[in-house]
């Protein structure tokens, strides 16, 4: 593909009150395989182990931007999620990926959402409020198309007349510079993915930046974590576990096991399969003390997700030098915060060492370069997340190895966390 990415036949640059609709659709979330791999990979855990598990989620705005004026837009918007089912053909297609078992499939076939019953959306303290509570099985498929509805609401509210052209040119001279650079820098193999999905822009923006991806650089774009896009393109659906697998294993088991109980029962139902263990939801230094060598040899990789990203990678490398694997046998993969640049920068920094891969998101499909409103507001993405605080009743944290990124309902419970693994 030559020139600017193309949106959708027959809608260029239609005006109309404010709002290029080419950029967004009236029905914002169309397809449950509109979500992340790991949500689906996750929830089949779930259905085998824990279905009766009962977990309450929070969302939280860490950008200074108040979102209430969008509360009954984004609560319309979640209560249209009960009118989806997967079709057969989306059925059939799980049907085919091995590591999605049958009696999975089965479930999915009657799987429906009931936002009704299990979503608020109220205004709290002037802010917007989100929380999901129910059984784990019928409530972890919410944070994605939930994250998504609110950034597109917003996009379309306050920057709805941005023209196609400045997100296009945007994302053209982003991929010219990567193909320079990976030439200039002389890295024999650079990877990556588009991680975009729950900070969109919109929808329309992701699919045409995954399609340029495939037409431009099939070299170094490896594939997409949401399904829906992995389905329509032909692509890998990338994706393992998140925060709140290890987070919900805290009350699921004794808090000091969680990781070590997390990563067995994972490995346990997918034999070898989507082995990348996720390594800082209480710190990577407490991570590493429960990933000892059998746990170190089952899994293929690890993915850094805050913190120094090369001092973590040498941390990984040095672990598994010391249990005699040979880390070029192992993939250390990044999704903190990326650009091309910083991802660059780190696969230069371990190149010859390791095995490296990146998931980048936001850069990817909510950056509008230094495009500004007619008013001189300049664009700038949220920065939002839905994460687990509850599970069977009991508070469930995250710690992080970035202190802005930790999140919990309880700080009591967040302290006796740390001592539990300070002792471990």
């Amino acid at each position: 593909m030559n020139g600017l990415p193309r949106f959708p036949a027959g809608k260029r640059n239609p005006m109309v009150a404010g709002v290029n609709r080419s950029l967004f659709r009236d029905e914002l979330i169309t397809s449950l395989l509109d979500t992340d791999a790991y949500k689906i990979h996750m929830m089949q855990v779930v259905f085998e182990r824990y279905p009766t598990a009962w977990v309450k989620y929070r969302f939280h705005c860490r950008s200074q931007e108040n979102l209430a004026a969008y509360a009954d837009d984004v609560r319309q918007a979640i209560l249209k999620l009960q009118r989806l089912r997967f079709s057969d053909d989306q059925l059939r297609y799980l049907r085919t990926r091995g590591e999605i078992k049958p009696a999975f499939v089965d479930y999915l076939k009657r799987f429906r959402f009931d936002p009704a019953r299990h979503v608020t959306v109220a205004i709290d303290a002037g802010q917007l409020a989100i929380e999901v509570e129910g059984p784990w099985l019928d409530t972890i498929l919410y944070e994605i198309p939930v994250l998504a509805i609110v950034s597109e609401i917003r996009n379309r509210r306050r920057f709805g007349e941005v023209p196609e052209e400045a997100i296009g040119r945007t994302l053209r001279h982003k991929v010219e510079r990567l193909k320079t650079e990976v030439q200039r820098r002389g890295l024999t193999e650079f990877r990556f993915a588009d991680f975009g999905t729950r900070r969109r822009f919109s929808y329309a923006i992701q699919r045409e930046v995954v399609e340029y991806m495939v037409n431009e650089i099939p070299e170094h774009f490896a594939g997409t974590s949401n399904y829906h896009l992995a389905r329509e393109f032909q692509l890998p659906a990338i994706g393992t576990m998140a925060h709140e697998f290890i987070m919900a294993h805290q009350a699921l088991v004794p808090a000091q096991e969680s990781q070590r109980r997390a990563l067995d029962v994972w490995s346990d139902v997918y034999r070898g399969q989507f082995a990348v263990a996720l390594t800082d939801t209480i710190s990577s230094d407490a991570f590493l003390k429960d990933f000892d060598a059998r746990r170190s040899q089952q899994y293929q990789g690890v993915r850094h997700d805050s913190g120094d990203p090369i001092r973590w990678g040498e941390k990984f490398i040095s672990h598994f030098e010391r249990l005699g694997i040979d880390p070029m046998e192992r993939t250390l993969t990044f999704s903190d915060s990326l650009t091309f640049d910083r991802a660059l920068d780190i696969a230069q920094h371990f190149q010859g060492r390791t095995q490296t891969f990146f998931g980048i998101g936001t850069y990817l499909t909510n950056d509008l370069g230094d495009y500004a409103t007619e008013q001189g507001v300049p664009y700038t993405p949220l920065s939002i997340v839905m994460k687990m605080v509850e599970c069977n009743g009991q508070p469930v944290a995250k710690i992080s190895d970035d202190p802005g990124k930790s999140m919990s309902i309880d700080e009591t419970y967040v302290a006796t966390l740390r001592q539990h693994f300070a002792s471990a």
